[in-house]
């Protein structure tokens, strides 16, 4: 799996262009959802129409109130997304394996237009962006009552499954003219998993470098990574 279709993934195809409006700017709503703590594997296959190469990957999920973190199967890469008290919302670009990361603050998310509502980032399709779907039908997922949501936005289908137990859309299927991009749960994590999420403890002993200082940092020979980071987003800003 190369590391292109990992940042793909990571950097806007599940966390932005899944949902229809794609939004780049934070959704104002006038009441904040609590959201509970999750663990999950999703799978995202991307595939041309008509479908005969689809290109899979597994990643891992995991979301508390005010924090959520994603990563590739592989561990090579991560988004570490947190809200604090006033809703501002930060981002940390992570390389588990290497324990180094990029932080980036909501000025600097501002800046390379990579800002996310927080909904989206929690739920991967907002509740309010639902309300534009019709509901379709009911099913179950993993032990959950689950809705069943259809609609079609200019040349795009989008078809929702949602658990209201979990806040989650846990199957979204994205259809346009010429690709299909499918997201599903395929399970819950539990303690007994051998991967789990970046305590912040464990964030504090990463080689972490401000948004702000990588093009500076880049010309480091210590720190030569900072230029092979592309899934890292805002890359195309750095001064090389």
């Amino acid at each position: 799996m190369s590391l292109r279709f990992i940042s793909m993934i990571l950097g806007g195809l599940v966390l932005s262009n899944l949902a229809f409006s794609a939004p780049t700017e934070p959704v104002q709503t006038p009441a904040v959802t609590v959201y509970g703590e999750i663990a999950a594997r999703f799978t995202t296959t991307s595939c041309a129409l008509p479908c005969q190469q689809p290109r899979s990957s597994d990643w891992y999920f995991w979301r508390a109130n005010d924090r959520v973190e994603i990563r590739a199967d592989s561990s090579e890469v991560g988004e570490i997304w947190r809200r604090d008290a006033k809703g501002q919302v930060s981002f940390v670009y992570v390389e588990p394996l290497h324990r180094r990361g990029i932080e980036y603050s909501a000025v600097d998310l501002r800046m390379i237009h990579h800002r996310r509502s927080w909904d989206e980032l929690a739920s991967i399709v907002p509740p309010a962006e639902l309300a534009q779907l019709a509901p379709v039908g009911e099913t179950e997922i993993l032990g959950h009552k689950a809705q069943r949501y259809r609609g079609k936005l200019g040349a795009r289908t989008l078809e929702v499954v949602w658990v209201p137990d979990l806040q989650l859309a846990t199957q979204v299927i994205n259809t346009g003219s010429d690709r299909q991009v499918t997201t599903e749960l395929k399970s819950l994590l539990t303690d007994q998993d051998p991967i789990a999420s970046i305590s912040d403890d464990t964030l504090n002993d990463f080689q972490l470098v401000d948004f702000a200082d990588v093009g500076d940092m880049e010309t480091n020979e210590s720190m030569a990574w900072l230029k092979q980071a592309l899934a890292a987003p805002g890359h195309e800003h750095h001064d090389h």
